[in-house]
């Protein structure tokens, strides 16, 4: 079973993708507000399978909280991968996504999400984060 992290600052929509998670059966979800508690997380919690977390977050953004996981010391020597959500209508477009998603693969970003999306395209899309074909 995946453990994932959600990493999102709007609860309403942390409420929505523990649901969603839920409905396709995951059920180890760790949910942080933001990227200091996300990172703070990582410090005692390492093992996660996978991240997902909103771009656009305040204080700290999605690309800074990606560049910093990698200075955590208990997650050194792992890369975990990525799912970036974002409601940025100019990623809509999947050619755009792709120019995006080349350079943030650094990062450890696998994935982008565009918001809002349905159960289906979570699943998909997080098999692919994982490694794995969708079920």
């Amino acid at each position: 079973m995946a453990k994932i992290l959600v990493v999102e600052d709007t609860a309403t929509f942390r409420a929505i993708l523990r649901h969603q998670l839920v409905s396709i059966g995951i059920t180890s979800i760790w949910m942080a507000a933001d990227g200091e508690e996300a990172l703070a997380m990582l410090e005692h919690q390492p093992d996660f399978d996978a991240i997902l977390c909103d771009w656009h977050m305040h204080p700290m953004d999605g690309l800074t909280f990606c560049s910093k996981v990698r200075g955590v010391p208990a997650v050194q020597g792992r890369v975990i991968p990525v799912l970036f959500m974002t409601a940025d209508p100019k990623l809509a477009d999947p050619d755009k996504r792709a120019r995006m998603l080349e350079p943030a693969k650094d990062l450890g970003i696998v994935e982008i999400l565009p918001k809002p999306f349905n159960i289906p395209e979570l699943k998909e899309t997080l098999a692919r984060c994982l490694g794995a074909e969708p079920s």
